[in-house]
């Protein structure tokens, strides 16, 4: 089942509470009015009876109340809806006033001495259901004697009026739902504009135009925040479309340059008969070209498993002295090869996945000797702080520029733009260090002197159980 749209919920919700509050205000109003109706009608009958009592106590006998009936009745004319009636003691009646034949019922008197008032009004009903309200008291006459005057009104022309009422309230109620529909739809349509206006931008926006923005100018105040947000979106979307785009470049540039040389040494070797140390030398040559592919795909894949959220870390505790020396002793070949020493400080502990954290600190150790000029000496330096745990690996030599250090985390960067030494590296070592040290909820940081030392610092948390995160998706 589909989904009503926004508009259709907003001018519904409208509605129903229009109505609500036009129900309440009606039937308040009505009640209002009905309580007062009845309330002065009841008023009415009770002066009246008071009034009667007064009069009939200056009459001396049951005779002079006959005598008297015009004076005695005209307290009541002017109201067709209503009745008079005076007995004597032995309820025989003297005066019955009763133009609209309401039917009288019997009812208890007041004394004639007693205060008449609105609870003393009795209420019954006709045989068409019309409510009547009536009171009834004794008065004394002159000579000591008593009567009883009833005063009863029919309420039918005041039933009618509320009914009537009751009708016009609801057709009110109905024409200001029905106006207050068609207001709330236009009203509703104006104020979501600005939620089309997005909505026609976004279908613009494709993995062909993400450099396009929704425009801030037109949105209001409420949506502002999530224009924005959206925009910061797309940017984003844009520099990850870019990255991807310019990691395949470089990975096919990487593979590229090794299946060309393997392919043209090939064909070379295929132009004439060679000698079997020839044929030595080229096999050599494929397979350090082979290795070349299979290090830049093991590096790639590795960057990949590190992005997955389900990559899982094996922590624990190892002695920098140790972890570092060996690391250390590792090197010694390759950096006496290139008359380089490595001085190894270390004290402490540190948390970290064994495997990744030799890894982080062995492509740092290996670009290092790389660059380090032959006769110098490469620190190798690790300290537990009181909230993190800091390696550090400086060498001498020629520095990293500001332009360069912005970037070189990024993989396939290499700061020789001429890729020169493109056959021992592929641009992917930093990267991976990146990657691990994000994984441990760590960073890596890098300071440089053109002409001077240059040092990358590994700050691992010092204590165990960190939530650690899937690095970013570069």
């Amino acid at each position: 089942m589909s989904s009503s749209s926004l508009s259709t919920r907003l001018t519904a919700t409208f509605i129903a509470i229009t109505a609500l509050c036009f129900a309440v205000v009606g039937f308040l109003l009505y009640d209002a009015l009905a309580s007062r109706l009845i309330a002065q009608d009841d008023t009415n009958i009770v002066l009246a009876a008071r009034h009667l009592r007064r009069l009939v106590a200056e009459v001396k006998s049951d005779a002079d109340v006959i005598q008297h009936r015009d004076r005695l009745v005209a307290i009541v004319l002017g109201d067709p809806a209503i009745a008079l009636r005076i007995s004597d003691a032995g309820g025989h009646v003297l005066i019955d006033y009763n133009p609209s034949g309401i039917p009288l019922e019997p009812m208890a008197a007041t004394e004639a001495n007693e205060r008449i008032t609105q609870q003393n009004v009795q209420v019954w009903r006709d045989l068409n259901h019309a409510p009547i309200d009536g009171v009834a008291t004794q008065a004394s006459l002159a000579d000591g004697s008593h009567v009883v005057i009833t005063v009863a009104r029919s309420l039918a022309d005041r039933a009618s009026l509320l009914s009537r009422l009751r009708r016009d309230i609801a057709v009110i109620v109905l024409a200001g739902m029905l106006l207050v529909a068609l207001l709330s739809f236009l009203l509703v349509r104006r104020a979501l504009r600005p939620l089309r206006t997005m909505a026609a931008q976004a279908k613009v926006i494709t993995a062909h135009r993400l450099d396009a923005r929704m425009s801030l100018e037109q949105a209001p105040i409420e949506l502002q925040q999530l224009t924005s947000s959206l925009n910061d979106m797309l940017e984003r979307l844009e520099q990850g479309f870019a990255r991807v785009w310019q990691f395949t470049v470089d990975l096919a540039h990487d593979l590229r340059t090794p299946l060309s040389n393997l392919r043209g040494t090939n064909e070379v070797a295929l132009t004439r008969p060679r000698s079997v140390a020839e044929y030595e030398s080229l096999l050599g040559s494929n397979i350090e070209e082979c290795e070349r592919v299979s290090r830049t795909i093991e590096s790639v894949l590795f960057l990949a498993r590190a992005e997955n959220p389900q990559f899982a870390l094996n922590l624990v505790e190892m002695d920098l002295a140790e972890q570092l020396g060996a690391m250390a002793d590792y090197f010694e070949g390759p950096s006496s090869e290139a008359g380089i020493s490595i001085d190894v400080s270390a004290k402490g502990s540190v948390f970290a996945d064994r495997e990744l954290f030799r890894r982080a600190v062995n492509n740092l150790l290996a670009n290092a000797i790389r660059y380090t000029p032959q006769g110098k000496t490469i620190f190798l330096r690790g300290l537990a702080h009181a909230d993190e745990v800091v390696v550090s690996v400086e060498n001498p030599g020629k520095g990293i520029d500001d332009e360069q250090l912005e970037r070189i985390f990024e993989r396939f960067f290499r700061g020789d733009r001429s890729r020169s030494d493109s056959a021992n590296s592929a641009g992917l070592g930093l990267a991976i260090v990146k990657s691990i040290m994000d994984l441990h909820g760590g960073s890596v940081t890098v300071q440089s002197q053109v002409a001077g030392l240059t040092r990358f610092d590994l700050r691992f948390p010092r204590t165990p159980g960190f939530d650690a995160q899937p690095p970013p998706i570069d």
